[in-house]
């Protein structure tokens, strides 16, 4: 198990950084879209992370190592459909990639774990016609990149049944956006090229309380904070021109410190998640949790003047069942079952209108050997204001997650 994962590991590493995670032009605006660091489990029940257990590692929430009881192994892959609405016109994509990639390893007095997440992506094509004094052009606007994270986290329990635990991120990555412009009469096109190297460190803070109602019942009350913190950027700003055959006539530099545009900081907004639920451990569970963003990521030099940000917000509803987790007689019995909704307001405002995100999602948990298993999810899901001037995204995200479990430090009685 341990040698497939390094193996898999080396193999998606060097695609993580370069794949395309998003073709939404809702990614045109500020850093990109910011993306949901969680599991394919979490996905599958609305994005909750109020819930914590033995066998998996919630990376949303680092307390939850102090649950863990054996080596677990986290690779995430996703498949998105979209379909783009508006009222010119509608069009489809798909994309596909590496959602995730992380080790958690429990100890006698604690746990800790580390990874590789994607926070944001970048990822448009968009054309505009214009006509002006009877004379006609063509801008094409494109984008790519985003921010990704490694981080590192540390979870115990001080007393029975509560957990705290602290993650430090460093985020990093690069975003590179052209915007070529072609005018009737003119033979040359012009581009504007622009290219930010993103670097900063953030803090995720969680705790959770287990109440035991009965023999059987219990509760699980989570909270979770990230406080504010830097992003840096290095930008470059270029202008070239080009004939119409995409030969290169001309590069033109642009001293950005003139402007005071070549540094630029970015204040990552705090964050705080409140959520709980009750269940039977092993059997079912069902809870919720609202998190609260006190603003959203932007950067001056990719400043728009079109879109204005207000606090973002997500309500997230979710659970599982398992009909028997034991069972010997019927592997369909051992299956985890799981559902969720989700709606969001993703903080952006654009022609006065708020841009939401709801959905759908359920999943399974596939067990496989040992305590492994294999977690696929569904998500059925609406971006946009519901306004006929903006576009209307309708997606079908597919997810699929192999959580592996292994035992260290324990040794053999029998060989």
């Amino acid at each position: 198990m341990t040698r497939f994962f390094l193996i898999t590991s080396l193999l998606i590493t060097s695609h993580l950084f370069s794949q395309k995670a998003t073709l939404s032009p809702y990614s045109f605006y500020g850093l990109g879209e910011s993306l949901f660091s969680g599991t394919a489990d979490q996905r599958s029940m609305g994005g909750l992370v109020a819930h914590v257990d033995s066998i998996h590692h919630n990376v949303s929430s680092p307390a939850s190592l102090a649950e863990l009881k054996l080596v677990n192994y986290n690779i995430g892959a996703n498949y998105s459909r979209r379909n783009f609405i508006s009222d010119a016109n509608s069009s489809k994509n798909e994309t596909a990639g590496i959602d995730y990639m992380t080790v958690a390893i429990p100890t006698k007095y604690f746990g800790f774990g580390f990874g590789l997440l994607p926070k944001t992506a970048v990822g448009y094509r968009l054309s505009v016609s214009d006509e002006i004094n009877g004379l006609s052009s063509n801008s094409n606007y494109e984008g790519n990149g985003g921010i990704n994270q490694v981080f590192f986290s540390l979870g115990f329990s001080p007393v029975k049944n509560l957990g705290i635990g602290a993650s430090v991120h460093y985020n990093f990555g690069s975003i590179f956006r052209v915007h070529t412009r072609q005018e009737d009469g003119i033979d040359l096109l012009s581009q504007l090229n622009n290219e930010s190297e993103l670097r900063g460190v953030e803090w995720n803070l969680s705790s959770y309380y287990k109440i035991h109602l009965s023999n059987r019942l219990q509760m699980q009350l989570h909270y979770a904070y990230q406080p504010r913190a830097d992003l840096e950027s290095l930008n470059a700003r270029s202008i070239s021109t080009f004939t119409s055959l995409g030969e290169q006539r001309d590069t033109q530099e642009v001293n950005l410190s003139l402007e005071g545009l070549d540094e630029t900081r970015s204040e990552l907004p705090a964050k705080q998640t409140i959520g709980g639920g009750i269940g039977e451990p092993k059997k079912w569970y069902i809870g919720g949790q609202w998190s609260d963003t006190d603003g959203s990521i932007d950067n001056s030099f990719y400043a728009v003047g079109s879109v204005q940000y207000e606090p973002a917000s997500q309500l997230s509803i979710g659970g599982y069942f398992i009909p028997e987790y034991d069972s010997f007689s019927s592997y369909w019995k051992r299956i985890v079952y799981r559902f969720g909704f989700v709606s969001s307001k993703t903080g952006m405002i654009l022609n006065d209108k708020a841009i939401e995100n709801n959905g759908i999602t359920f999943g399974v948990g596939l067990p496989v050997a040992g305590f492994s298993n294999v977690n696929m999810g569904f998500e059925l899901g609406k971006l946009g204001a519901g306004d006929d001037s903006l576009i209307e995204e309708n997606y079908v995200n597919i997810r699929i997650g192999f959580s592996l479990n292994d035992r260290w430090f324990i040794k053999r009685k029998y060989n």
